[in-house]
């Protein structure tokens, strides 16, 4: 139970620390599976987003493997937003799968979450994302999704 305290602890410090505005405001209105593609890339997804949903945010969901050779490891991915070819938003992202948690008596987390992006769009209409690894994949990511929320609140400046 100690345990399973501090997790939840450490969870809300980081949250509070990194901002979760992305994840836990507003609300959310599409969560897509993700198909996995060659060499640790995602299929595209095709998502149907408007300007009345602004600020949108997009987040990254995953399972880890529970691999032990996998611990301490990362994926770099580049992440693009884009609607008609134009890029509305892109970024890189590390999904690091931890050592261990910082208490030392538990098993790593199970699950990771990323807030891709908080953006305004500019129009409405059929826009897609694309997840593709920068260099070749040192973690096994299982179960991966994205969720779009709509209205969310702005991170603190």
């Amino acid at each position: 139970m100690r345990a399973w305290r501090s997790l939840a602890v450490l969870g809300l410090v980081s949250c509070l620390l990194a901002g979760c505005e992305g994840t836990t405001t507003g609300t959310e209105v599409a969560n897509v599976a993700l198909q996995p593609a060659e060499r640790g890339a995602f299929q595209p997804v095709k998502l149907n987003l408007s300007t009345d949903m602004n600020p949108v945010a997009i987040n990254f969901r995953a399972d880890f493997s529970q691999d032990a050779t996998e611990f301490g490891k990362w994926n770099t991915y580049r992440v693009a937003l884009t609607q008609n070819g134009n890029t509305v938003a892109s970024r890189n992202m590390n999904v690091n799968h931890p050592q261990s948690n910082a208490q030392g008596d538990a098993p790593p987390p199970t699950s990771t979450v990323h807030t891709l992006f908080i953006t305004d769009l500019q129009s409405s209409g059929e826009f897609e994302l694309t997840i593709t690894p920068v260099k070749p994949a040192a973690i096994t990511l299982r179960n991966a999704t994205v969720d779009v929320r709509r209205n969310v609140a702005r991170p603190p400046t």
